[in-house]
């Protein structure tokens, strides 16, 4: 992963948990909200890869009767610890597969403009 795929918001894996991106440095270095020094990204901070846990965080829902989560009108079809396929039309011919938190992060504010964060219950 690279410091090019990263927008600030995004939430990677640090030493302590899960860190959100607050500003994106030169030579592959980011900046996050509990530190005030800068992380070699791939080293100290890597990609958090989609669990049906990680999607709920994020308020996607979860439609029960069809077996997939649901947000802005598209539907997720999730493999923990695989990818998840993000479809842009009900017929399911067009999805791109995404392993990572951030890169659904991504894909969602790209179509809505909006930024996936976590819900606190």
């Amino acid at each position: 992963m690279k410091t090019n795929e990263l927008r600030i918001g995004n939430y990677l894996n640090g030493k302590q948990g899960y860190v959100t991106v607050t500003e994106i440095r030169i030579n592959n270095n980011v900046k996050t909200h509990d530190n005030t020094s800068s992380f070699y990204v791939g080293t100290c901070l890597i990609p958090i890869e989609i669990t049906k846990e990680w999607l709920l965080k994020l308020g996607v829902l979860y439609n029960e009767f069809e077996d997939l989560f649901q947000i802005g009108g598209h539907d997720i079809d999730i493999q923990d610890g695989y990818y998840c396929h993000f479809y842009f039309n009900e017929y399911g011919d067009w999805y791109k597969e995404i392993k990572y938190v951030h890169e659904l992060q991504n894909l969602y504010f790209a179509l809505s403009g909006e930024e996936l964060k976590i819900k606190l219950c």
